[in-house]
């Protein structure tokens, strides 16, 4: 391959780049404000150690609100992953976000989000027997 033809195919890969990036929807302040809060909450009430967070990655707010008649149409409930890195390598950990657009703070707490089919234990204790 020529110097020229590299350097063609380098520009029109950086376009195309670029052009996928320009193309990403522009996020609502209120969504822009609620993913800051999600990122500062998310990870540290996720029982997640906050030195060891890479990154947490949520579902768009608005996108997501709770459908109730008794609510203000403000209130919504996000799954957020939270990555971070431990001795044994990359991990993730989810967890339930619900907050409220009206709301200052918009929301204070997530709650650690777990699979617990075929575990042999419930591991979350204190538990209380139900039933």
């Amino acid at each position: 391959m020529t110097h020229r033809r590299a350097q063609t195919l380098l520009a029109v890969a950086s376009a195309l780049i670029l052009a996928g990036c320009a193309s990403a929807p522009a996020l609502s302040e209120e969504d822009a404000a609620a993913l800051d809060t999600l990122a500062q909450v998310a990870g540290p009430t996720s029982g997640v150690d906050a030195s060891a967070i890479t990154s947490t990655e949520c579902w768009l707010p608005s996108d997501h609100l709770i459908e109730d008649e008794s609510l203000d149409g403000t209130t919504w409930k996000v799954l957020c992953r939270v990555h971070y890195t431990d001795k044994s390598g990359d991990r993730y950990q989810d967890t339930t976000c619900i907050g409220d657009f009206a709301a200052q703070p918009m929301l204070d707490h997530c709650y650690r989000w777990a699979h617990y089919d075929f575990a042999p234990e419930f591991g979350d204790f204190p538990a209380v027997k139900a039933g």
